[in-house]
């Protein structure tokens, strides 16, 4: 691992502390094994289970639901429709407001009552004595409707709605819009110019997983909910609102989680249907969607019409997009709010003088955008990436010198971007350099790699990453805004029983990623005990703090923050009850190892210690809970307050190597290159897990991955068969480093590592097939680059025949 020199924040954690093992995750053996315990293997006695009746069309107004032939069926026990459901649930509420994005807002019920938005949408539910019976009572409820022309491809529209914005008004639902300094000039000044559209289709997530819901009701009239889900308290705050009941009498329970990558937040009417079920029934009752309704939402899609203007040496003079982003039906899941986040991270980690970025987020009927890794920072990626590999391509320059000539220094961080989003730290040229080192980076001018019969032809291509993570989606001056935003704190409690036992409870989730793993190390380096002795408690909002679960890769850098500090107040007290023991100052008292130790020498072992302390002063005395928020952010040139958002920005370079078959268009990715700079790394393993999670994102998005429908929403994408995810034979075996530049607004040092490395490996394969192609063929601007888009770029570069 490669590292550069930072100042680390005032009692941070140092290397030999953080550094001394790669701890691997726990219970990964039973994750591989199959021993894990995930939502659909809990099924107490008497559990009914829920099958969602959905919309057969895209768009039309809603006559009438007519339950009475699936109530005659044998087994089944209860359906609702949507006016019967209105009755006892208010509207789905949002988490964050909408206005705070100059967004509209709406009222979504949990099944539609007059209106059908989108083809898939639930109408109805039923609930039967197994999963199979609810099914076939779901498919016997008949819906009438009259059906009405939707809108599902913009196409279709014969204009950009962005450019008659008062034709379309009922269909935008939020417009934002960045400038710094006057672009009209520059363009009209500039010795060049460029201009593309790049397009990016639909795509989902595809969890190991799907959503899933048990609710169960006691005696008492308290609702225990176990969810796959990545945000626990968002879920009890929503539950609460729609069934009109306290919090305090609803307990959410995590299990293990099969994966999320944005997909298991709020937002989605099964959540509160299967306890509003469960309740009419008396039973326990269980909601489990299928692949292929897990494959009805998605995200990502994006239109961006982007210019760039430039000079002789390509110097990034000017950039232009103007973005159209249909993001489905309105919906009060969090994931249309990636619109907003792609165009506030424009330019990336250049410096541009002049940029104006116009964004019109457009309902559609199509299913609601849910949340997706990489949150829209990743397709801002893709266009920023692209367009300097099209001004190097235009000026005959290395694309890696287009990029070192317009990188930020160092010395101009903290920089604010156009939107107010902070780039709080790095070191981007020292990421460039290491990375072109280690993929062995030499231009390539789409030389064929094989013999020249073979048609097949090679490519490399590079991207730059930024990844704002952290906290809060909103940015600008205050003086534009509603009201001032923060991240969320994150909280831990931290005890140590008389045997010398740790228990960290923590208010951050583990989808899968194994942020448990670090939780315990952070806690451990504070305690000097071991691994073994640590035991991590998540995702039971009876049981620990409240916390925002997991999102925007707080899990380490900010919840552990909160650990780090719960500890450190619990070994100040084992530090002053040492003294007091063996006459030493608490300075001189340290602990290493289960041991306790005065100037490094073993006194006695920290479970004798902790069990005195028990017997004598009380448990109370081993327990502390802290809570950590990141410190505020000023850029280098601040003359006013700006909106708390995103605390830290990771970065990274990402180089690809591919092999184009010119006669059948089909790319392979022979080699993925990363150095990555998350701040200070905890635990190495789990970071690179990360990366090649995402990384392998990246590739399945460039190349495979898209959620089609057909002209009238139905989809087409339902199934693995349709929807291509890459398998390990599609990918090569990935080589990342890192660099470490830490935050100075973390206590850790620590910045993002879960949503990184998609956007860049997305655009790194992207201009890897443009480099093969050459410039004799029309460069790509369309994701994923699938063979036919492929050999359709080619057929345009031979005047329409195909090669």
């Amino acid at each position: 691992m490669s590292t550069t020199a930072g100042v680390l924040p005032e009692n941070a954690p140092t290397r030999a502390e953080t550094e001394r093992a790669r701890w691997p995750k726990y219970d990964a053996f039973a994750f591989i094994s199959g021993g894990a315990t995930y939502l659909d293997d809990i099924e107490p006695a008497g559990t009914l289970h829920m099958a969602v009746v959905r919309s057969p069309v895209a768009h039309g107004k809603l006559l009438g639901v007519d339950v009475g032939q699936a109530l005659a069926m044998d087994g089944v026990v209860a359906a609702l429709d949507g006016r019967e459901a209105a009755r006892h649930l208010a509207p789905m509420p949002y988490v964050q407001n909408p206005e705070d994005i100059d967004a509209r807002t709406f009222s979504v019920p949990a099944l539609a009552v007059d209106e059908l938005r989108w083809l898939g949408e639930p109408v109805a539910v039923v609930v039967a004595e197994s999963a199979p019976l609810a099914q076939a009572a779901a498919a016997a409820v008949r819906v009438r409707y009259e059906e009405l022309r939707p809108v599902v491809d913009l196409d279709e529209l014969g204009v950009d709605p962005s450019d008659d914005e008062e034709r379309f008004a009922d269909l935008v639902l939020a417009a934002n819009d960045f400038t710094r300094g006057d672009t009209g000039s520059a363009f009209a000044s500039a010795p060049h110019s460029l201009r593309t559209t790049v397009r990016i289709a639909r795509s989902s997530t595809a969890p190991m997983e799907p959503r899933g819901y048990l609710a169960s009701w006691d005696s008492d009239g308290r609702l225990t909910v176990h969810a796959s889900h990545q945000q626990p308290f968002q879920l009890r705050w929503e539950l609460s609102t729609v069934l009109r009941m306290p919090e305090d009498s609803i307990r959410v329970v995590v299990p293990q989680v099969g994966g999320s990558f944005g997909l298991k937040m709020t937002g989605f009417g099964e959540e509160p249907l299967v306890c509003l079920l469960s309740k009419l029934t008396g039973r326990p009752v269980k909601f489990v969607e299928s692949r292929a309704e897990c494959f009805l939402g998605g995200g990502r899609e994006q239109i961006h019409r982007a210019a760039v203007a430039f000079d002789d040496q390509g110097r990034l003079l000017a950039l232009r997009d103007h973005i159209t982003i249909p993001v489905g039906a309105a919906s009060t899941s969090p994931g249309w709010r990636m619109a907003y986040v792609t165009a506030a991270t424009f330019p990336g980690a250049y410096d541009i003088p002049a940029v104006e970025i116009r964004s019109r987020v457009l309902l559609t009927n199509q299913p609601p955008w849910h949340s997706c890794r990489g949150y829209g920072k990743d397709t801002a990626i893709v266009v920023i990436e692209r367009l300097v590999d099209m001004v190097a391509a235009h000026l005959g320059l290395d694309p890696a010198d287009v990029r070192r000539r317009n990188l930020l220094p160092s010395d101009r961080l903290p920089h604010r971007l156009p939107s107010g989003y902070l780039i709080d730290s790095g070191d981007f040229g020292a990421l460039l350099d290491r990375a072109l080192a280690l993929a062995d980076y030499r231009p390539v001018k789409g030389t064929r790699a094989a013999a020249p019969e073979d048609d097949v032809v090679e490519g490399v291509g590079i991207a730059f990453e930024i990844t704002p993570e952290g906290g809060g989606h909103p940015s600008g001056p205050l003086r534009t805004a509603p009201r001032p935003t923060a991240p969320a704190p994150e909280t831990a409690t931290v005890s140590v029983s008389a045997d010398g036992r740790v228990e960290v409870r923590s208010g951050v989730t583990n989808p899968g990623g194994g942020n448990d793993t670090s939780l315990a190390q952070l806690a451990a380096d504070e305690l000097g005990t071991t691994r073994a002795m640590v035991t991590v408690v998540q995702g039971d909002t009876d049981r620990v703090p409240p916390g925002t679960g997991h999102a925007s890769s707080r899990a380490t850098a900010v919840g552990g923050a909160a650990v780090v500090l719960a500890a450190r107040d619990v070994a100040s007290r084992l530090r002053a009850w040492a003294a007091e023991r063996t006459g030493a100052r608490p300075d001189e008292i340290t602990f290493a190892g289960g041991r306790v130790e005065v100037d490094r020498r073993p006194v006695m072992t920290l479970a004798d210690l902790c069990s005195d302390l028990h017997s004598t002063a009380g448990a109370a005395d081993l327990v502390a809970t802290r809570s950590y928020v990141p410190q505020t952010q000023r850029g280098l040139n601040d003359n006013e307050e700006y909106r708390y958002t995103y605390p830290y920005v990771s970065s990274g370079v990402y180089v690809a190597r591919v092999l184009v078959d010119l006669a059948t268009g089909k790319t392979t990715i022979t080699g993925l290159f990363a150095v990555h700079d998350c701040g200070r790394v905890i635990n190495p393993t789990l970071v690179e897990g990360q990366m090649h999670g995402a990384m392998a994102m990246g590739a399945g998005l460039a190349l495979f991955e898209e959620s089609l429908s057909d002209a009238d929403g139905s989809p087409l994408s339902s199934t693995f068969k349709h929807y291509l995810l890459p398998r390990a034979n599609d990918l090569p075996s990935m080589v990342v480093e890192h660099i470490e530049t830490p935050s100075p607004h973390t206590l850790l040092g620590a910045k993002g590592a879960g949503e990184a490395g998609v956007g860049g490996t997305m655009a790194a394969v992207l201009n890897a097939v443009a480099n093969a192609l050459g410039p004799g063929c029309p460069p790509p601007t369309a994701l994923p680059l699938t063979p036919p888009r492929v050999l359709d770029l080619l057929a345009r570069a031979h005047g329409g025949i195909k090669p």
